[in-house]
Order: C-alpha cells, then structure tokens, then sequence
C-alpha cells in the first residue's frame, strides 16, 4: 500500500530554528523539501570535512588492500596512539601522508623520465661540463636521428657518444671559445640536447630513495587501518551535520520567522501537532494536489515483503499517485523465474545457498533470503514439473513421476505463455476498471481486457496454428466498439484525437506484448541447450581414469556455471522486463517514484 502523505508546513520563530529542526530530526517522519537552494560555510565546511573523512576512509583500506598478509603483520601500527585518538587528527595525517606520497610518485616520475631521456649518453657529471666552460672550453650535447652522419666543422671536435634504444645518435661537439648553433653546418640534421642537472647515477638513486619513501608512507597508511571504524563513526557524525545543515539553510524566512516544507504520512500529522505545540511551532498539513510530485512511502504487507528487495536492486518505485503492484510483481516474477531457469538442480541450489546464509551470516536481509527461497522453490518446481535435473537423462523413477508429460511438447509450452501473458495483461486492465469506476472511461478499460484476450487467441492461431474461436472477432469488435467511444472523455476528445487515429497501432502492440511472453519458453529451452551441449562434452571425454575425469568434471563445472550467470542475466532482462514493461505499460505505470526519505537521526 502507498501510505497516504500530507503536504507539511511548519513556521517557527528564526531563533528557535535549531531546537525545533532537532525534534524534528528526533520524530523522524517529515521528508523534507528545500524553499531555496542549501548554501552556507557552516554547510560549505561540513561537506568538505565529510568528503575528507571519506577519502581518508578509502585511503587506508586501499592501502591496507594492497598488503600481503605477511606484509599487514610488518606494517607500522602507530602504538603511541589510543583507539581513543580525535578522529580528525587522523584524518589530518591521513591527508598529510597522502600529499608525502603523492610528491613522492611525482619526483620519481621525474627522475625516471630524465633517466629513460639519458639512457643513450652513458654516466657522466654535467657539473665537469659547466667547469670546462668556465674555462673557456665548450662543450655543446647534440642529437641526430637515426642513421645521419654527421662532421665536426672546422677547429672543432665531435665525439660519439652512443645512442638510445629509437636509434638517435648523441654527440658532444667540442671547441674553444663561445658557441652558436644556430645556422652550424654539421652535414646533417641535429637538435641541441639540454643538458641535465644530475649524473644517471645520481637520479638512480634518487629514484630508489623516491620509491623508498612511497614505501614507507604506504606501510605508514595500512598501519592506519585499526583506525577505520573510528573515521567511519566520525564520517557518519560529519553526514548527519551535513543533513541537518542542509534542512535548515534550505529552510524559508519571512520577517524573523522560518517555515519548513514537506511531506508527513497522514497517521503521523497528529504526533507531529503534539511535538510543535511543545516546542513553539505552527504546523499546516495539506492533501497535495493531483500531479504533485509526493514522495513515495509503500507499507509492504508481510506475505509481499521480499519483493522490496528487488525494487531497491533494480532502484524503482511507483509514483505516489500511480498503484502499489508489489504483489503481481512477486507473483508473476516468481513465475517468470521458474519459467525462465526451468531446472530443479538449479533450483535446490538456489534453495541450499539462502539456507546456508540464513545460517552462517548474520545480519542478512530477512526479505532477500525469503526472496532466494521463493525463486529457489519456483525453479525447482518447473524444473520437476518438465522433467529437467542438471540434463541428467533418462531421469530416476521418482523424479521421473514428477514429470508432466503435456509440458513436454513445445506448442503446449509456448500456448501456456501466451495463457500466463494474457491473464498478466488482463489483471493490469481489470485494476484499471476498478480505479476508474464510475466514470464511463472503465468500460474502456473492459474494451482493452476484450482486445487482450482477441489478440491471444490470434497469437495462437498465427504462431502455433490452433483455431480461433468463433466468437473471437465479436470479442475483438465490442472491444474496439468499448474503447472507440469511452476511451476519451468527451471534453478532452480534441485535445487526444490522436489516441484514436493511432488505434490500429495500439491493437498491433496488445497483439505484440502477448507474443513477447514467448521469451518464457525460448529461454528456458536455450538453458536446456546450453545444458546439454556441456554435458554431452563432459560424457564424451568419459570418466575412464583420473585424467579424462578431472577434464569432464572441470567441464561441467564450467559449463553449468556459466549456464547460471547467462540464466541471471536472463532473469534480470526478461523476467523484470515483463513486469515494468509489458505489464507496467497497460497498468499505466511510469516507476517515477521519489522515494520518501525522512529527516532522521542515523546514528
């Protein structure tokens, strides 16, 4: 059920705005929605300090990550500070370690790049270069490409002196006196080369001391990690401030006097009256105007909970003012899983695997793992109810017993999805007649249930060859008839004439949405045909000796397991496609939900 919401102001004096935003923070029932856009210092330096906390967090684990565990035992573990250590303070060292680290990577980039620019001069002291031309003697290093022949110009010398992996040349031309390059004949084309400022051995072994202190400032870090708990604790502070922070720069102010806007589920109002006339506040509480956009707040009944869980996954919600289909959507993607898998091995694994962390991890969704079970439950049945263990062929009698001989033809199958698409379309229009009674627009929506089941029976007909009952056209024609004439109220007839014009259309995609439940069946035979096509090379490397064996079992391994994660993947394209698409399209919802996320402590 989507919980009723009422639009919330609430006014206070500017000078009460702390404590009032305190106990509405400690109700924790308002979502709240900014007047203006939250800016300020105090909020400006909240964001700040929780971004360097986060950072900090990230900073240690990466490094503690990177560690062996040999490693983890050798790094430093700062014994002169306590687990009761400021939390910034660490913060701090954390940031001032990293900057160490990062001057480090930089210099050692450096020194690397002039030791790779080097490489094809040998070791030598530019600083005896600088003292010959003290001396008036000169000594200019040039480059040549590769291949160029090059000659020393009168009164001055050209020494060779090797050259780097790309094939140039180095020179170093000699001379007394001042020197000009520029407009210099050497018989070929040359670049001055730039003298360095250190010997290759020299940037070497700043280069090892450079890595050396990466080293250190990293074992430095992971010696941090004992401290991770306490920062996450210090950036969960930092985020509430930020929260509250948020709430009240985004709050208005008229003449001294502050308001606050959002949404209140409608059972809270009453609470909500109670606390503002203890704390001096005026509360106004509103039903929201239609198309509104209202936070969505859903009450889950106990039997539809685990069906929460693959909303959050896959991150949608219906908005306030569409339906709650959480129970279709459990029903049916139950169904579409089974259907889709179609393995009892797979099943009983899926079953064996929410047992066994209902069992040894703690702490783990209660609706997640009634969710596996459920899907675990479903595969295993379809999977008994079509015969199909692992491609284990031919079956033993008492799995053999469980098999339902109709399912084993492919017309059978495929008819049976397109019977399961037309009841889930079907249900869709039926709950929109039931919203839309009593304006005449329902008996629209009773022509569209008539066209669903016209255009299964034609699925029939056109896919499988089957008749069509006799009655099928009169079914399609009321249908039209229904939606033609009530499908558009008459005042609005102008305005979505187009809704008409493009009829013949919309018959087309009734008629195309219950062909696509067909992917049911083709699915779940391409998991079969993976299948078996693994287990058929398993058997023909056989399992005479240890050899062959390890081979086949490897084989299997991976073969069913790759089977799994392509069944996965279909599950999340075609079984929740079903649902937010061809269902969600009749039903008319859009999953443009803004989930309701009160102003609450949480920590």
């Amino acid at each position: 059920m989507i919980v009723p919401m009422k639009r919330l102001t609430l006014l206070c004096m500017e000078k009460d705005v702390d404590r009032v935003l305190n106990a509405v923070r400690d109700l924790g029932t308002v979502h709240v929605t900014s007047v203006q856009p939250p800016a300020g210092d105090d909020l400006e330096q909240s964001r700040q300090l929780l971004e360097r906390a986060q950072k900090a967090q990230e900073i240690i684990s990466r490094e503690v990550d990177a560690l062996s565990g040999k490693e983890r035992q050798a790094a430093p573990t700062h014994q002169g500070r306590t687990e009761a250590a400021d939390a910034d303070q660490i913060i701090e060292l954390v940031h001032e370690l990293t900057k160490r680290q990062q001057d480090a990577a930089q210099l050692l980039d450096g020194y690397r790049f002039e030791i790779e620019r080097l490489s094809g001069l040998g070791d030598f002291d530019p600083g005896d270069i600088v003292e010959l031309g003290e001396k008036g003697v000169t000594v200019k290093l040039i480059q040549s490409p590769a291949g160029t022949v090059l000659s020393a110009p009168a009164g001055w010398q050209l020494q060779a002196l090797g050259s780097n992996e790309h094939g140039a040349a180095f020179y170093a031309l000699i001379g007394l006196g001042p020197m000009d390059l520029s407009g210099l004949d050497l018989g070929g084309p040359f670049t001055e080369f730039r003298l360095p400022q250190r010997s290759t051995s020299q940037l070497i072994e700043l280069a090892e001391q450079a890595e050396k202190e990466m080293g250190a400032v990293s074992a430095e870090l992971a010696g941090l990690g004992a401290y991770v708990p306490s920062l996450s604790e210090r950036a969960s502070q930092i985020e509430e401030r930020v929260a509250f922070l948020e709430v009240r720069e985004g709050m208005g102010d008229v003449d001294r006097v502050a308001y606050l806007k959002g949404y209140i589920p409608a059972d809270g109002v009453e609470r909500l009256r109670t606390q503002a006339r203890d704390i001096g506040c005026a509360v106004v509480a509103e039903t929201p105007r239609a198309g509104e956009n209202v936070p969505t707040l859903i009450q889950y009944p106990k039997v539809v909970r685990p069906i929460k869980t693959m909303f959050d996954v896959l991150k949608i919600l219906p908005s306030y003012w569409e339906t709650d289909v959480s129970w279709t959507f459990l029903l049916f993607f139950t169904v579409f899983v089974g259907m889709l898998i179609g393995d009892g091995g797979y099943g009983l694994l899926l079953v064996a695997v929410a047992a066994y962390i209902a069992i040894s991890k703690k702490g783990v969704s209660r609706s997640a793992l009634v969710m596996l079970l459920l899907l675990g439950i479903s595969v295993t049945v379809f999977g008994a109810m079509s015969g199909s263990w692992l491609g284990i062929a031919p079956l033993p009698a008492f799995l053999e017993a469980l098999k339902i001989p109709w399912l084993a033809d492919n017309n059978n199958v495929m008819s049976l999805c397109f019977l399961i698409g037309a009841i889930h379309i079907t249900i869709a229009h039926v709950w929109n007649v039931i919203e839309v009674f009593p304006r005449p627009q329902f008996l629209a929506q009773i022509g569209w249930t008539a066209i669903v089941w016209a255009m299964y029976f034609l699925a029939n007909s056109v896919v499988l060859g089957q008749g069509t009952p006799s009655f099928m056209l009169y079914l399609l024609g009321v249908g039209v008839l229904l939606v033609v004439f009530f499908m558009t109220p008459p005042a609005e007839l102008k305005r979505n004439a187009i809704n008409h014009v493009l009829l013949p259309l919309t018959l087309v995609s009734f008629f195309v949405d219950i062909i696509s439940y067909v992917r049911l069946f083709a699915v779940g035979v391409a998991t079969v045909a993976v299948m078996d096509s693994f287990n058929g090379m398993a058997a023909s490397i056989g399992f005479g000796n240890v050899l062959t064996a390890t081979f086949a079992v490897l084989i299997l391994i991976f073969g069913h397991s790759l089977n799994l994660v392509l069944a996965a993947l279909a599950v999340l394209v075609h079984g929740v496609r079903l649902n937010t698409l061809e269902f969600s399209s009749h039903k008319g919802l859009s999953w443009s939900g803004n989930p309701f996320r009160p102003f609450a402590r949480r920590s």
